[in-house]
């Protein structure tokens, strides 16, 4: 499986728990990006001990593609996707990343 696909897959699951918990509002989209694009960085790191500006890039550029297309402009802004890059940052400098990640997917699981 692409990245691409890989990060699609993991937003649509992600997207399809938030709503059916009725949770899905813009922040929740800008939450779910961030997780995800932080999730995918912090594993290509520790698989190769370096991230590129390219393939952050292409990560946020990834999600970026997906929101505005299922969301649309209006819905999705540039606002929205620089509060998704910034606040991945912030999540991934975190120590307790994968425990962080591990409990946010926990929270949209839960009934």
């Amino acid at each position: 499986m692409d990245i691409q696909t890989l990060i699609q897959k993991n937003l649509d699951q992600l997207l399809y728990l938030a709503d059916k918990k009725q949770v899905l509002d813009n922040a929740m989209v800008v939450k779910i990006g961030a997780f995800v694009a932080a999730a995918v960085l912090r594993g290509r790191f520790a698989e190769q001990k370096e991230v590129t500006q390219q393939e952050i890039n292409g990560v946020f550029g990834i999600i970026g593609d997906f929101f505005r297309t299922s969301f649309g402009g209006r819905s999705f802004s540039k606002v929205h996707f620089n509060k998704m890059t910034s606040l991945s940052l912030e999540l991934i400098q975190e120590t307790t990343f994968d425990q962080d990640l591990q409990e946010f997917i926990g929270s949209l699981q839960e009934d």
